[in-house]
């Protein structure tokens, strides 16, 4: 790896630490340009403000549930298996940087820029995850599929539209708390399993 690559992937490690801990407001660059025993113009260098940082922990993140999701497609042939794992997977991930994704929904009105483009790209990396995975179901003939790209979207939406019913009843239509997410990724599993059951041959 490059000494600019190594640089830049150790202020994001870092980066990832603090947002994940303390929360976007209450974290500064100082504090991370100060763990890392870097100057901050040398954090400036590789991103212009706490907002491109944000944006790219946010994209660093995504892309390690990204890569362990594309490990268990390679390492399994049961596609109910992987779409399963890869649920487990989103939640963990919630769960694990809570304070970072309770920022960036909070705020979803007003994102700025490049983490809007951040989470555009990532519904994308998600819709081309599920379409693989169904895929493989399609491929090994256990469900059949007319457009299975459609039909990823229409998963995530579910999953989506879940999310967002269960807290209505929990009363809470900010971001759910740590417990609740637990309550949702139990429902989440239960429709999987309807929804895979109805495209099953």
């Amino acid at each position: 790896m490059a000494n600019a690559d190594l640089k830049r992937t150790r202020i994001l490690e870092a980066a990832t630490r603090r947002f994940a801990h303390f929360g976007m407001a209450k974290t500064t660059m100082s504090e991370i340009a100060t763990d890392l025993n870097f100057s901050k113009a040398l954090l400036y260098y590789y991103f212009p403000d706490k907002n491109s940082l944000y944006s790219a922990v946010f994209e660093y993140v995504i892309d390690k549930m990204v890569q362990d999701i594309r490990e268990k497609i390679n390492s399994c042939d049961d596609f109910e298996e992987i779409m399963m794992y890869t649920i487990d997977k989103r939640v963990e991930l919630i769960n694990q940087y809570y304070n970072l994704f309770e920022y960036t929904i909070n705020m979803v009105k007003e994102l700025p820029e490049e983490l809007e483009r951040v989470f555009k790209q990532s519904y994308v990396r998600e819709v081309d995850l599920f379409a693989e995975i169904l895929e493989i179901g399609v491929e090994t003939d256990k469900i059949e599929v007319e457009d299975v790209e459609e039909t990823a979207r229409i998963l995530l939406y579910s999953l989506f539209g879940m999310r967002m019913g269960i807290l209505k009843d929990m009363k809470n239509m900010l971001f759910p708390t740590k417990d609740e997410f637990d309550v949702i990724l139990s429902l989440q599993k239960k429709m999987m399993q309807i929804f895979l059951r109805g495209l099953r041959k």
